[in-house]
């Protein structure tokens, strides 16, 4: 506990400095308290990067081919007991907090005697209640709906930015992504949110905490403007009372969730916390102003589990004629949805369809293509996936494709692939990931050199299958096709030398690359990545390669990521496997 209060600057000469500066008791109580709240976020990421070290764990295939994701889970005794350290700590920061939020709300109460109480002593705001009463009030209309919508999520528990603004969208409150992610980081700026997992090669946060008083405050507003149904604890309920809300949050219950008999129209429906989700088809064919359905997980690790009875129901006919207004549909992370009906073209208004990890979908329907509106689809992490409908080359507004699968020619099949030559076709898709279906271990040669023409593509995720390392080929791809390419992700290379499957382009835009397993043991001799500024390398058991060398092929590399390359011992990465290149004598080549 100690040695991590002194990471975490808090020392008793910073507590003496703290009371002299302040002298007020319920002020240096409230500093503490400030202290202690990021003690236990560090904590907290702690414990996160132990559990990806226990999945990371394993020792991977003889080949090298683990990409962090398909590795068995090994521990030993070294990481129990750091765990258990980290759960120790926890505990005492959990303990102390919980002493001094006391010892602040009794003397809070002694000194007013009563009165309207500003909130002088909130733990993380030293100037009180009153200031973030004051900075919620100052709110404009649309922040404030934003800010609303994280009074259900659990105090401390990180959110992913995304998800929040594909909500956002599916109410209406916001209008495109870009708009999103600017309310996101008003609410940053302002306090309401602190960032979480930031990750030490990008300075954008990409998750999010509501700080515990945050919460307080805005689950007192959120009843106020009747946003939720909540019980006397201040925990979001599953009541469905018509007058009194018009958002539905799913909660963990006895059993499965049915809902319905309130009779009213609901703009989101938004499981919290439920894992056996039983809807009433019915009740669903009622909700013909709905925006936001999230039935799937929010959470980010998969330990949260969703299933779902009769999901061909709930998104059938009925439901898809009722629900034409859905703009938001998630699906993520629920097992036992193994197709989507063909009514799912009904949903034309709909912008985002997020299917991740739903790991017993094996089809998408043709009529996919009637989604004119859809600018966000995700389907990676569906392993059973074998191709993509052709109408998905058809969605003019798609910006975001993830998991689309390169399958083979359609030979015996009914309904014709998608190719990634289709995809030309999309005028404003800037973010692609690839991966083969089960039946290719790599893409045809065919399919790779065809990645030209995309003219917004930004980012750019190509994974092959599992049995890639033994299988090789694959076809090359040419960057300078695509000027517009930012970021390159690679995972499970099938070749040896990394210009085997992909051809930098000189003077082009691409700043970020990223090899996570596969065969490669070498960038190639010939090839200089001149504009490369960022690079991450992750699971290579066979890369091996000189630091002089790296400088060499990295002209203006600013950032190394390095974990699990057990032959890259010369690189200057510190004990973290991190470089940056201000911190090594100006970027010295040597």
């Amino acid at each position: 506990v100690h040695s991590t209060i002194q990471v975490a600057s808090f020392s008793p000469s910073c507590l003496h400095s703290t009371m002299l500066a302040r002298r007020e008791p319920i002020d240096v109580f409230s500093a503490i308290q400030h202290r202690l709240q990021k003690i236990d976020t560090m904590v907290e990421e702690m414990q996160m990067d132990l559990r990806t070290l226990h999945r990371y764990g394993g020792d991977g295939d003889d080949d090298g081919h683990g990409d962090g994701e398909d590795e068995d889970d090994v521990l030993d005794l070294d990481h129990i007991e750091l765990c258990s350290f980290m759960e120790q700590i926890k505990s005492a920061v959990q303990l102390v907090r919980a002493a001094l939020q006391e010892k602040v709300m009794r003397m809070t109460t002694n000194t007013r005697g009563g009165e309207d109480d500003d909130g002088g002593g909130d733990e993380a705001f030293p100037s009180g209640s009153g200031h973030l009463k004051s900075v919620l009030e100052s709110l404009d209309p649309q922040l404030k709906q934003c800010a609303l919508c994280l009074a259900v999520f659990p105090s401390g528990k990180a959110i992913k930015r995304r998800l929040l603004i594909h909500w956002w969208i599916g109410e209406g409150i916001v209008r495109s992504a870009a708009a999103g992610k600017a309310c996101f980081q008003d609410l940053l700026s302002r306090g309401l949110l602190q960032p979480a997992m930031l990750r030490p090669h990008c300075h954008t946060a990409h998750y999010c905490r509501v700080h515990p008083s945050v919460r307080d405050l805005l689950v007192a507003a959120a009843r106020s403007f009747s946003y939720f149904a909540f019980d006397r604890d201040g925990e979001p309920t599953d009541e469905c009372l018509p007058g009194t809300t018009r958002r539905v949050t799913l909660c963990r219950t006895r059993g499965s969730s049915r809902h319905g008999g309130g009779g009213g129209e609901y703009v989101t429906v938004y499981n919290l916390s439920q894992r056996y989700l039983e809807m009433d088809e019915a009740w669903l064919g009622e909700q013909r102003g709905m925006g936001t359905l999230q039935l799937g997980r929010w959470q980010t690790s998969p330990e949260h589990h969703v299933e779902m009875v009769r999901p061909d129901g709930v998104l059938g006919a009925a439901a898809a004629a009722a629900c034409r207004n859905l703009r938001y549909l998630s699906l993520r992370g629920i097992s036992l949805v193994e197709s989507l009906p063909e009514s799912i073209g009904d949903l034309r208004d709909l912008v985002v369809l997020d299917l991740r990890a739903c790991h017993n979908l094996e089809t998408l329907p043709a009529s996919m293509a009637s989604l004119g509106k859809l600018e966000y689809l995700d389907a990676s992490e569906c392993y059973l996936l074998d191709q993509m409908p052709h109408g998905v080359c058809k969605l003019h507004r798609l910006q975001v494709l993830k998991g689309f699968v390169v399958a083979s020619a359609a030979g015996g099949k009914k309904i014709p692939p998608c190719r990634l030559a289709d995809l030309a076709a999309l005028p404003l898709l800037r973010k692609l990931s690839v991966s083969t279906g089960r039946q290719l271990p790599v893409a045809p040669d065919d399919e790779l050199p065809r990645l030209h023409g995309f003219a917004a593509l930004e980012s750019l995720s190509v994974r092959w299958g599992a049995a890639a390392a033994h299988a090789g080929g694959g076809g090359r791809m040419d960057l300078s096709l695509l000027p517009r390419l930012a970021k390159l992700d690679l995972r499970r290379v099938p070749a040896e030398e990394l210009q085997e499957v992909v051809h930098p382009a000189r003077g082009g835009g691409l700043r970020k690359l990223c090899v996570r397993g596969g065969r490669l043991r070498a960038f190639g001799d010939d090839v200089t990545w001149d504009v490369v500024e960022t690079l991450r390398v992750r699971f290579l058991e066979r890369l091996d390669c000189e630091w002089r060398q790296l400088r060499s092929t990295f002209g203006k590399l600013r950032f190394v990521d390095k974990r699990r390359c057990p032959k890259l011992s010369s690189w200057r990465c510190d004990a973290q496997g991190i470089w940056r290149r201000e911190e090594d004598d100006g970027g010295d080549r040597n």
